[in-house]
């Protein structure tokens, strides 16, 4: 190399001076700023690492439960046990006045399918046929006297009313005719008087009696003055009212014979008198002949309604023919309602003192269970049920919740009815069942053991997924969740970063499956300040005390991702 190259060949220190690194940071003041604290994290985060990768090292873990995380269903339930009971039974029993009646036949056999309706025992009717006969004859018997009687009560009414009448009419005619039947009608005289033969003599007695007073009133006077003149010895005064009075009574005398009522053949002032007096007797003949009959239809009458009622009360059935064909219908034992006969305790010859037959429905079966008194205030009748049996294997019956006893029983539990979906379920009546009583279910969500869930101090949860090392060296990071629904084991979980087939720690509690530590410093010291675990960014996550948030755990490996829970 020439001098000349050598020369225009720049040294070290011209490249340092003109790519001094104070010079270029003093030029990007904000980005070394940055870059100092990368560097600065960077250094920490690496110390941190290395600090809990110590503190692992000296941790020996027994066991670490996991559990794989993947979609299913979560289910809130209750777990009882129960029996199974027909939905619907009735019990054939002999009345009490046929429980001496011996059987003659029975018509059914226990497993038999019957109809309502059907007969399933007759009894002996010998007895009873025989006192019905009886009870007949005496029915018979008094309706046909009742009968007679009333038929003889309506005749002597008519018999009774008919004379009664005739007397009415007899009474009626004698007062407007006054006993002059001859006469009797209604005619118009030539003044213009009409009407009755009593009417005619009332017209005719007003029309006369009036004139004929009047000369009867002075002759009285005349006879007056005459005796006044006899008295006083005044023989001219004597004379002269003597020819008066003659002369008044002669016209008296003439009045009274020119009285007459020529359409009744009466003649004379006191002949028309007499039958105008008699007036008031034939009136009051006529009063009482109205009173006696009216008096004789109501007393007939009374007779024929108590006839009519005695005979309507003989032809209604006596209570002794009615008990005796009760008793002759219920020597025909039936049954009363459809289902099968489950049990029979009747024999031809013997005598039926009790329950004769059990009906049930076999179609239509229920589970009486009992729930505790901690579980029925979550329960509503209408839930679904699951039911299994031993009978029925791994087959799962579905139900529903119909009826829960508003009052506890004698042990302080609820009695309740799950009635079975369905037919042909292939549960027997009288084994015992379990029934899974559903409160609530959701599909297709992620869930974890309950000791999965770790709280912070803010109050987030989050759930420690793998992300290294197998076994008891597996290590974890924080994924934050939120909770949701919950059983008694599982609950619901969701988050952005959660994928199906996470491996999840089954309990967030640290301290869970440590067999032993390191022999230089205690458990609590290495916990407490030491042990690390990183979010999922990488960044770690300073673990104090034991670790952060769950409950004890237990047991070892991989746990369930979930699945319906019990209470």
């Amino acid at each position: 190399m020439s001098e000349q190259d050598k020369a225009l060949r720049p040294s070290p220190m011209d490249w340092l001076g003109r790519h001094n690194p104070l010079h270029w940071v003093k030029r990007h003041k904000k980005l070394s700023i940055f870059l100092v604290i990368v560097l600065v994290i960077a250094a920490v985060v690496l110390t941190v690492r290395n600090r809990a990768q110590a503190v692992s090292a000296a941790l020996t873990y027994q066991f670490v439960r996991t559990t794989t995380l993947q979609k299913t269903d979560l289910t809130d339930s209750v777990s009882v046990t129960g029996v199974v009971k027909s939905g619907s039974s009735a019990s054939v029993t002999a009345s009490d006045s046929v429980k001496t009646y011996k059987v003659t036949a029975v018509n059914v056999a226990v497993g038999d399918t019957v109809r309502k309706g059907d007969v399933i025992a007759q009894l002996d009717t010998t007895d009873v046929e025989k006192q019905i006969e009886n009870a007949q004859l005496t029915y018979n018997d008094n309706l046909e006297a009742a009968q007679k009687s009333y038929g003889q009560s309506v005749e002597d009414l008519s018999t009774n009313l008919a004379d009664l009448q005739e007397k009415l009419d007899k009474a009626k005619q004698d007062y407007d005719t006054l006993g002059l039947e001859d006469y009797y009608s209604s005619m118009e005289n030539t003044a213009g008087a009409t009407g009755t033969n009593r009417e005619l003599v009332e017209y005719y007695y007003g029309l006369f009696a009036e004139k004929i007073a009047g000369l009867e009133n002075t002759v009285a006077n005349l006879q007056i003055q005459l005796t006044q003149a006899q008295n006083d010895g005044n023989g001219d005064r004597q004379q002269e009212v003597q020819g008066q009075l003659t002369n008044y009574q002669n016209q008296l005398n003439i009045a009274k014979g020119q009285c007459s009522i020529p359409e009744l053949g009466l003649q004379g002032f006191d002949v028309i008198t007499q039958y105008y007096n008699q007036i008031e007797q034939y009136r009051e003949a006529l009063e009482q002949a109205q009173k006696n009959y009216d008096n004789g239809v109501t007393s007939n009458t009374r007779q024929v309604d108590s006839a009519e009622t005695k005979l309507e009360q003989a032809s209604r059935t006596s209570d002794t023919l009615d008990t005796l064909q009760t008793t002759l219908e219920d020597c025909t034992l039936t049954a009363t309602m459809d289902g099968t006969i489950t049990a029979l305790n009747a024999t031809v010859g013997s005598v039926c003192s009790g329950t004769v037959a059990t009906i049930q429905d076999v179609d239509y079966l229920t589970v009486e269970v009992t729930i505790p008194t901690s579980s029925v205030n979550k329960l509503s009748t209408g839930m679904q049920c699951i039911i299994t049996s031993d009978a029925t294997g791994d087959t799962e019956i579905t139900g529903t919740l119909t009826r829960i006893d508003p009052v506890a029983n004698d042990s302080g539990a609820f009695t309740a009815t799950v009635t079975v979906n369905g037919q042909d379920s292939g549960l027997l009546i009288g084994i015992s069942a379990q029934v899974e009583i559903i409160i609530n279910q959701k599909e297709n969500v992620f869930t974890v053991p309950r000791d999965a869930i770790g709280t912070r101090e803010d109050g987030t949860t989050y759930v420690l997924r793998k992300n290294g090392g197998e076994g008891v060296d597996m290590t974890f990071e924080e994924v934050e969740v939120t909770t949701g629904d919950a059983n008694d084991y599982y609950i619901e979980i969701t988050g952005d970063e959660l994928q199906e087939g996470d491996v999840i720690r089954a309990s967030s509690d640290l301290t869970q499956g440590i067999e032993s530590a390191n022999a230089s410093e205690s458990l609590e010291d290495m916990m407490a300040g030491q042990m690390v675990i990183t979010d999922s960014s990488g960044a770690a996550m300073p673990v104090e005390g034991g670790g952060p948030g769950g409950g004890p755990g237990g047991g070892g490996g991989e746990a369930p991702a979930g699945g319906p829970g019990g209470m």
